[in-house]
């Protein structure tokens, strides 16, 4: 009777064996077999030698005092062991962690870990725990090859005391986007913690556990999950493997679908009846190098688009065409491509590569990293990014510089160049050499020391070549902002030492 009765809660359990008499017991007996919802969560879950805990310790750099470091955030996650002894998570539970501790179900001892790989693309994250002969504790798990609409999967979570409860859930929706293909699973189960493993079906003591993804996200008020899958987590632990790393396949193309028949017929693709319309591509990206706007691609490595951008997968079905660009290929590929450009079709290679955040116009800089920026006289330059942006509060689009919201809802507006960043004013550190200059804020940077710039590295040049800041000019003033060159020495070390700046300037190593 035991292992029945262990598919139930402790506390309906608990009152079974407190009821007086047999009779009582019988008829308690009745309610759990007929009232199965009743019951919670499976507490007792296959082999716990393969889930665990982490914890990280945290610490950004602040995206409005660039010298400057947040305070410290304590991050939690779960981790699954993959082959390798390593322990697969998302990628934001240890970004920027100065330590990341692994704790084993059913203790409190924690095992430190460092961080071996990370894609802030996809979004995942592989550690190691330094300890060696802890490290062979651990039972490494296998991914499963593939996983469908309407599979059954199990979840299984840790809570605080240590212990695993486990829940049936089933995919509903399987979906390509630029992290790779993830998959929705519908299920009761509150998942708190990001990285839950998910596993395909609902294995028996003893069976071999197939991991079909972890949890990046729960919706309570839909009671889904977000999973990303394990086949996008098979490419990310295979790269890892290869030095460097080389990343998840980017085309940076912008495109839209082509639904209107006017539009369609305009552009020559009317008798075709499939094809999405390119808007833009990113400078400096594949795409930038073989489209132009308002091509009309009709096929992409083999695969009919419809007007929408989907096309039949042959192993998933109905996907958006992100799959074949990041499932099916790698940085380092070209995909034939057939467009129609100015009423005729014509084939095209398109070059993949792996996508770095520097690319953009606008960084966003999702890693909190370190920003670059020059710190003369109280003014402080840098380049604007999205993190520096969303820093301002929720209401950053009110309360900011509409010059910079603008550029960064349409950063084509401001270059179609390579290379080329906003650089902006971010404030004036008030001190007798820049009075008058205290209000500026947020401005965009045009020149330094008559110099134009379209980076931060043009403003290292400039001030390099002429010894210092002397002028900076702001977009839009028709006064340019000039510093008395004679006493900016002796300012810049009377302002390093007010505001406590470790450095008046910081240029990352060139690579």
């Amino acid at each position: 009777m035991l292992p029945f009765f262990s598919a139930f809660s402790a506390p309906l359990r608990a009152m079974l064996r407190l009821q007086a008499g047999p009779a009582k017991r019988a008829a308690l007996f009745f309610l759990l077999v007929a009232l199965p919802s009743f019951a919670a969560e499976n507490t007792s879950p296959p082999d716990d030698a393969s889930i665990t805990e982490v914890t990280a310790v945290c610490q950004e750099f602040d995206p409005k005092i660039p010298w400057l470091k947040k305070q410290p955030q304590v991050r939690q996650s779960l981790a699954v062991v993959v082959e390798g002894g390593l322990f697969l998570t998302v990628e934001d539970a240890a970004r920027n962690g100065n330590l990341i501790e692994i704790r084993r179900a059913g203790t409190g001892a924690r095992l430190e870990a460092e961080k071996i790989e990370a894609d802030v693309q996809i979004g995942a994250a592989l550690l190691k725990i330094k300890d060696k002969k802890q490290a062979a504790r651990f039972q490494a798990v296998p991914l499963a090859g593939k996983v469908r609409r309407n599979d059954p999967v199990t979840i299984v979570k840790m809570d605080e005391s240590g212990q695993f409860q486990s829940d049936a859930g089933r995919v509903i929706e399987i979906s390509a986007s630029p992290r790779g293909l993830v998959f929705t699973v519908l299920t009761d189960f509150t998942v708190e913690k990001d990285g839950t493993p998910v596993f395909l079906g609902e294995p028996l003591p003893g069976e071999d556990r197939l991991l079909a993804g972890i949890t990046t996200g729960y919706d309570k008020k839909t009671q889904t999950c977000t999973v990303l899958s394990a086949m996008t987590l098979k490419k990310f632990i295979a790269g890892a493997r290869a030095t460097p790393y080389p990343g998840t396949a980017w085309a940076g193309l912008e495109w839209k679908p082509l639904l209107d028949p006017v539009k369609r017929e305009h552009l020559g693709a009317a008798g075709e009846k499939k094809g999405i319309m390119v808007v833009r591509a990113v400078p400096g990206s594949g795409a930038a190098a073989v489209l132009h706007a308002e091509d009309v691609i009709i096929e992409m490595d083999g695969f009919k688009l419809d007007e929408m951008g989907y096309y039949d997968d042959p192993d998933f079905g109905r996907l958006l065409f992100a799959n074949i660009i990041n499932g099916r290929h790698a940085p380092g590929d070209n995909i034939p491509l057939t467009i129609i450009r100015n009423r005729e079709k014509t084939t095209v290679r398109l070059p993949l590569q792996n996508k770095d955040d520097r690319f953009l116009t606008i960084p966003e800089n999702t890693t909190g990293g370190r920003a670059e920026y020059l710190a003369e006289g109280g003014l402080i330059l840098r380049e604007l990014t999205g993190d520096y942006l969303c820093a301002g509060g929720a209401e950053w689009i009110i309360q900011t510089n509409p010059r910079l919201v603008y550029y960064y809802f349409n950063p084509w507006q401001f270059s179609a160049r390579a290379g080329e960043h906003v650089v902006i004013l971010s404030r004036v550190l008030p001190d007798r050499i820049n009075i008058g200059y205290h209000e500026y804020r947020d401005e965009v940077v045009t020149a330094v020391n008559n110099r134009p710039v379209r980076c931060l590295a043009d403003v290292f040049n400039a001030v390099d070549r002429d010894g210092g800041l002397r002028r900076v000019s702001l977009m839009g003033h028709g006064v340019d902002l000039a510093l008395d060159e004679t006493e900016l020495p002796e300012a810049n070390k009377r302002i390093a030492a007010n505001y406590r700046i470790p450095s008046l300037r910081y240029q990352r190593p060139e690579k």
